[in-house]
């Protein structure tokens, strides 16, 4: 199997696309090449924001589910008075413009976060993907962007370009690896390809081996799809 197959069963569909790419330029009629820089052009895979800088410290989620990002938006949602709830939105709004890079990621972060809970999702998913673009070397900022894609059915392509940059970032975070593995078993169904299958049990593995004993929610997770992916290990 070529190094851009192996990328593209493992859900690493950025570094499939820039092989493919390598492959073109030495060999124009590889039709297999042809098929992964079309999928990466349709989904716009080279408009995800890559990392830029030297690596920053990641967060590690909490066994709430909860990460340092979110405290923010938790605080928000406590505030009862409507006038001071209002403030707090207003800032935001500001900040997500006048702040510095950094000051706009978060901004933009917690107004995904405020959407989310309000269950507007397209509106959630573009601050998700707008913290990406001013602060591209956040893993969680990918990770939630990929999860809220999920929700929306945006091109599982899409999903896995996100979540290469998160798991890149943050390799250690197992339920970044449980999310691939649940993209990687959808595009089985989809495209009823073996080979996703068995990398989607690869991805769960790895979550698996990637928790911690205080992420008891997570683990129960991980496990319900065990069972649900022996359904389709043994039918």
């Amino acid at each position: 199997m070529t190094q851009m197959n192996e990328f593209f069963y493992q859900g690493n569909i950025v570094s499939c696309f820039k092989e493919a790419k390598k492959v073109l330029a030495e060999d124009p009629s590889n039709e297999q090449a042809q098929m992964f820089v079309q999928i990466g052009e349709k989904f716009n895979i080279t408009a995800i924001p890559a990392p830029v800088a030297s690596p920053i410290a990641q967060q590690e989620e909490r066994s709430d589910e909860n990460y340092a990002a979110m405290d923010e938006v938790l605080a928000i949602r406590k505030i009862a008075d409507e006038g001071q709830f209002q403030q707090h939105i207003r800032q935001l709004e500001e900040t997500a413009k006048t702040g510095t890079a950094e000051e706009k990621a978060q901004s933009f972060f917690t107004q995904g976060q405020l959407f989310l809970y309000a269950h507007h999702y397209e509106e959630s998913a573009y601050c998700f993907t707008q913290a990406v673009k001013y602060q591209p070397n956040l893993a969680v900022y990918y990770g939630i962007a990929a999860q809220t894609m999920m929700r929306l059915d945006y091109s599982p392509f899409e999903v896995l370009g996100y979540l290469q940059y998160a798991l890149e970032l943050d390799p250690k975070n197992a339920r970044w690896h449980w999310n691939r593995a649940l993209i990687l078993t959808q595009l089985y169904k989809d495209l009823n390809d073996q080979m996703f299958l068995e990398n989607a049990l690869i991805a769960l593995e790895t979550a698996q081996q990637s928790l911690r004993p205080d992420q008891k929610s997570l683990a129960q997770a991980i496990e319900n799809t065990f069972e649900t992916m022996k359904d389709h290990l043994f039918n």
